[in-house]
């Protein structure tokens, strides 16, 4: 196919050994409603052995299509299309997974989102996916009829619909109105500027086997000033396919620890925790606007909560001892910290969720601080054992403790050799 203009649109579609499945993908992009020198289509392998670049040869009459292959050295998705998008030359990159077929104004409306120039991610509404409860109602019409057929005769089922539609629905399908709209970043359908991508450094290659790169990615969007946008009309159906979901949850939970290691806070530790909880339910979502709602809540209730009487109380063996001095992590320091600990022979890092009382509590510090960051200690980036002593104070007392306790006293034991805690009474 010539390709004398420059393509409005580039397509990354990231693959590995699908061939059948990319080659529906292809085909539904061949059916786009605008020409076909608008887009092109970059076809990312990540070490395919089957005819997948036999396949891509075979569309070079139909579409502008590119291919990038990279050696199979394991699962490498967030590098495969990095590749694919180096190899892009429009200005808007969308993503799209292999399997995911579309209608035949998706291209155009991606574009009319972006038509305004603004910095955002549009994220396309995504029919099918639900990898814990596959949509029965697909099974062969999804293979006999066109997307646009498909889509209109299972509008109303349930499980057909994107799974982040609760969410959407409670926020007016504005996610401008969510605290943490880069949670709905999916690969399965998206698209951004290229010079946004690119700005905050493309997809980050440490994420390797499956899933949270590309919410890594909407992290990093969303703290560089790029708003998130739903767009209903650049819809895409996942075709029903076999998946590894065991080994899907285990790289999950992994990816999770590393976005959690790598951009340590109270938002992608919550994350974490509900992302264990739902993965342990057998699910891959969790509500968890919701559950920042409840911290925000119960952060307002804490406020002005002290908690220096029982840190003196807890620690009053610190105070005089010999030796080298001991590691002590704090998980709800509260805004002031005990007089005694002039005289304690330790080295303290502080946790506490509230950000202001953090500040406080470091700006007043009557010992030495080695660290303090803003966690309620669900989860932290540190290694096993990396303290002598933990101590958990009552600012993690009611809302917070009723939900969390248990992951909170499962990471207090990880991390130190001894736990102090209040009475359960008392939590």
């Amino acid at each position: 196919m010539q390709e004398e203009t420059v393509p409005r649109l580039s397509v990354v579609i990231p693959t590995y050994n699908r061939e059948g499945l990319l080659d529906r993908t292809l085909a539904s992009l061949v059916r786009q409603d605008l020409p076909a020198s608008d887009f092109e289509v970059v076809v990312a392998d990540d070490g395919s052995s089957d005819g997948t670049a036999a396949l891509v040869r075979s569309y070079a009459d139909r579409l502008r299509v590119r291919y990038h292959f990279q050696e199979d050295l394991g699962f490498r998705v967030a590098a495969a299309r990095n590749g694919g998008a180096r190899l892009a030359t429009a200005p808007v990159l969308a993503f799209l997974d292999t399997g995911m077929i579309v209608g035949p104004d998706w291209v155009r409306a991606h574009l009319d989102v972006h038509a305004a120039g603004r910095r955002q991610a549009v994220l396309g509404y995504s029919y099918g996916y639900n990898p814990a409860n596959p949509c029965r109602e697909m099974d062969g019409i999804v293979d006999t009829l066109p997307p646009e057929e498909v889509v209109r005769r299972l509008i109303d089922v349930p499980s057909f619909q994107d799974m982040r539609l609760p969410d959407y629905e409670r926020f007016g399908f504005d996610p401008g109105r969510m605290a943490m709209p880069w949670v709905f970043l999916w690969t399965l359908n998206f698209s951004v500027p290229a010079d946004e991508f690119w700005a905050v450094g493309g997809f980050d290659e440490d994420f390797t086997g499956w899933g949270v790169e590309d919410i890594e990615l909407g992290y990093r969007l969303h703290r560089n000033g790029n708003a998130m946008v739903v767009s209903r009309a650049a819809w895409g159906i996942e075709l029903p396919h076999e998946r590894a979901y065991d080994a899907a949850t285990v790289s999950i939970l992994r990816n999770c620890q590393r976005f959690l290691d790598k951009h340590p806070g109270v938002q992608t530790e919550l994350y974490w925790a509900a992302s264990a909880r739902a993965v342990s339910a057998g699910g891959l979502v969790d509500p968890l606007e919701v559950e920042w709602e409840d911290l925000l809540a119960w952060t307002a209730a804490a406020e002005g909560r002290d908690a220096a009487g029982e840190l003196a109380e807890s620690t009053r063996d610190l105070t005089g001892r010999d030796g080298d001095p001991l590691r002590v992590a704090v998980f709800g320091c509260g805004a002031q910290l005990p007089t005694e600990w002039a005289h304690a022979n330790a080295r303290f890092t502080l946790c506490d969720f509230d950000a202001e009382a953090l500040r406080q509590a470091v700006a007043g510090a009557p010992a030495t601080v080695v660290e303090s960051v803003q966690l309620c200690g669900m989860r932290t980036p540190w290694a096993d054992r990396r303290f002598d002593l933990v101590v958990i104070t009552s600012r993690l007392a009611g809302g917070l403790w009723s939900r969390w306790g248990d992951h909170v006293l499962a990471e207090a034991k990880r991390l130190g050799g001894e736990v102090r805690a209040p009475a359960p009474e008392h939590m």
